[in-house]
């Protein structure tokens, strides 16, 4: 059976570097340069609002790590900077530790749902030699009570790899009042020790549809795909940009920040009060920060 389908993209992407040689510092200043504010930091986790979704960046002191969540990519896609950042993860030696490929199917999910249902009754499925646990989490949609939500493969394993099937549409609306077509995801996961590489996160088809095909979606028809192979050895290869914040630059994010912008509206209930409080403690954070750099010089 046909389906009318998009084209494979990259849902979520978590990479890892040594901390002795990271990105940490070249993924900061480019979220500072392109202007995304920061949501919270605390315990070496700094979370970024990039779009719809979260950029976390989090330093141990084995490993520090870069996560891009799926809204947070299509907002860098929508930019025409998720290459960029991508080039920025590709500095240093890196490892990706999770990457989601996905396709969405233009049906409505229940559809679907009950056809992975017929092709596996035993509640098994397997990418290889192991066989993966099937769950499935459903409800029944209120307009015509059919069973809906999401069919998982391997849900909260160990695997390497994991599949999970959702109404898409349904999750859309649940979560955000967002109102989508009829629209199943199928979507897998490739965790740490796969060695996917960044090619694989700019070109997802092979990948995809090397592991989907044909267990869960055959490849579109009339299309070569090759076979996948890693190729997480391969050197990444890319030009160096510069996201030097300038002074110009800086003053643009400061004059039109909306986080200033609020305290400057919460403070103002309080007259010269409120005034005092956030200078006070704006100068106590500038001058730590500047007393830092200077150690650092």
């Amino acid at each position: 059976m046909t389906y009318s389908r998009s084209n494979v993209f990259c849902d979520w992407l978590d990479v890892t570097c040594h901390p002795e040689l990271s990105f940490i510092s070249t993924v900061e200043a480019f979220l500072a340069y392109h202007f995304y504010p920061v949501l919270f930091s605390a315990d070496g986790r700094t979370g970024y609002k990039v779009g719809e979704g979260v950029l976390i960046i989090e330093c141990k002191r084995m490993w520090h790590r870069s996560s891009c969540s799926g809204s947070s990519i299509r907002e860098l896609e929508a930019k025409g900077i998720f290459r960029d950042y991508v080039n920025v993860l590709g500095s240093v030696g890196h490892n990706i530790t999770r990457l989601d490929a996905a396709v969405d199917l233009f049906l409505d999910a229940p559809a679907f749902l009950r056809k992975l249902e017929h092709m596996y009754p035993d509640d098994l499925f397997s990418f290889g030699r192991k066989a993966l646990r099937v769950t499935r989490l459903y409800s029944a949609r209120a307009v015509d009570r059919a069973l809906t939500g999401t069919w998982y493969a391997g849900h909260r394993s160990s695997a390497r790899v994991t599949a999970r099937v959702y109404d898409k549409q349904a999750e859309a609306f649940e979560k955000r009042f967002e109102v989508l077509p009829p629209t199943t995801r199928i979507e897998l996961t490739f965790k740490k020790d796969y060695n996917c590489s960044l090619y694989d996160v700019l070109m997802p088809e092979s990948l995809f549809y090397s592991h989907a095909s044909p267990k869960l979606l055959d490849a579109p028809e009339g299309v070569y795909i090759p076979d996948w192979s890693s190729r997480g050895l391969v050197p990444w290869v890319s030009e160096p940009r510069d996201y030097t914040l300038t002074l110009e630059r800086f003053d643009y994010r400061v004059s039109s920040s909306p986080e200033l912008r609020k305290l400057a509206e919460l403070g103002a209930q309080f007259g010269d009060g409120g005034k005092a409080v956030i200078m006070r403690h704006f100068e106590k954070l500038l001058s730590s920060a500047l007393h830092a750099t200077e150690k650092v010089d």
